[in-house]
């Protein structure tokens, strides 16, 4: 049976999420990005801000030169975060299979999927549209193929709000015309090397010989083949997100501080969102990572591996504690960062090992917590240090 692979991808996402909030931001420029303005760069531009060249990773002091008009908002994680899973969950309505390939893509494995049946992909499509843009007022694009590298150039092809077909046999008519860095794994500099040979399309390229592209990009040219001609034999992997990544969080300050007690404070704040986000998907995490950046722009990280998996905060915390303690000199920062990496799921560990009484009372205070966040919204319950936290991250 041939596969039925599916790729919604929220249309501008950051930004999108700000319009839905504020209604009268609609049809405006918005540029979402890092606090504070004159030290951060774009997380995400509207469509609307996007026809001045604001594009993602450039600097917001340079998007506000192209668009000086444009309403620039101080990105929140956090309320992304919580939509995001809130997205996660509509489409496992549809199918268990479902791999949250980003904070605003995720990949549907609907080969034999009764949801399908009997009006087909693109009435299925439909409905996932209508149920997203109900609960959420966001707007996705959606393509489907064989194979989730299909699927993702068909959701390319058509947006904002668009649908996308694309079947194997139809890779040379609605693939191969596309510019070769359509492809995945073609970046710019590759691209226009490419180009200079003359191979400007991705039909150029699936028709140059395997060991020719493995003499022009080693390992990685039989790879690039089997893309350009529509190959890819990579599953849905609902656990692949973070199972084989890592999740984490930084705080670019307002103003560089030497002050030990806040700096504490805003990396608590930091590990506390990244324990929530470990619940959410369901992971526990060994490897705790810190990342401090001075005011002179010199960055050092320094990690420890735990003897357990946690999602807890003070646990996290109390590592990212003892390397600060250990590692900050005294020195202006500029911006801290969190990171929890080498993931075991929470059900493999309650299989292998239990749950002690204590850390079940410990884990039913925490999803109380999660709970009330996620129906009332963050600020809903705090704790008291983090009243003097300035609660925005990049």
């Amino acid at each position: 049976m041939e596969r039925l692979i599916m790729h919604v991808d929220m249309d501008a996402y950051f930004a999108a999420v700000e319009q839905a909030e504020v209604p009268s931001l609609k049809g405006k420029p918005i540029v979402v990005c890092g606090f504070p303005l004159a030290r951060s760069v774009v997380t995400t531009a509207s469509y609307e801000a996007r026809r001045f060249g604001i594009k993602s990773g450039m600097p917001a002091s340079a998007a506000r030169r192209m668009a000086p008009a444009a309403v620039f908002i101080e990105s929140n994680p956090q309320k992304y975060i919580a939509i995001s899973l809130k997205i996660v969950s509509i489409l496992c309505e549809f199918t268990p299979k479902v791999e949250p390939y980003s904070i605003d893509e995720s990949f549907l494995d609907l080969t034999g999927c009764p949801a399908v049946q009997p009006h087909g992909v693109a009435a299925l499509a439909t409905t996932i549209k209508k149920r997203i843009r109900a609960e959420t007022g966001l707007s996705c694009s959606i393509g489907v193929g064989p194979n989730k590298l299909l699927a993702k150039i068909a959701t390319e092809m058509y947006k904002p709000d668009g649908f996308m077909l694309i079947r194997l046999e139809e890779v040379a008519d609605k693939v191969w015309p596309l510019a070769v860095e359509k492809l995945h794994g073609i970046g710019e500099k590759t691209a226009a090397r490419l180009k200079q040979d003359g191979i400007g399309t991705i039909g150029d390229l699936a028709h140059i010989p395997p060991d020719v592209l493995k003499r022009m990009f080693g390992a990685n040219g039989y790879l690039i083949w089997q893309s350009s001609n529509g190959i890819d034999h990579s599953p849905v992997d609902p656990a692949m997100v973070l199972s084989s990544k890592s999740c984490g969080h930084e705080l670019t300050l307002p103003e560089d501080t030497t002050d030990q007690e806040r700096i504490m404070r805003c990396a608590l704040f930091l590990c506390d969102a990244v324990a929530r986000r470990m619940r959410h998907a369901g992971y526990r995490g060994r490897t705790v990572t810190l990342k401090l950046r001075s005011a002179d722009f010199k960055t050092i990280t320094r990690s420890r591996t735990r003897s357990g998996f946690t999602d807890n905060a003070e646990e996290i915390f109390a590592d990212i504690a003892a390397m600060l303690r250990a590692n900050w000199l005294g020195e202006p920062v500029r911006l801290i960062g969190v990171n929890v990496s080498g993931f075991s799921s929470v059900k493999h560990l309650e299989r292998q090992l239990g749950l002690f009484p204590r850390t079940m009372e410990q884990d039913k205070l925490v999803q109380t917590v999660d709970m009330l966040k996620d129906k009332y919204g963050d600020n809903v319950i705090q704790r008291a240090s983090f009243l003097q936290v300035p609660s925005k991250m990049e």
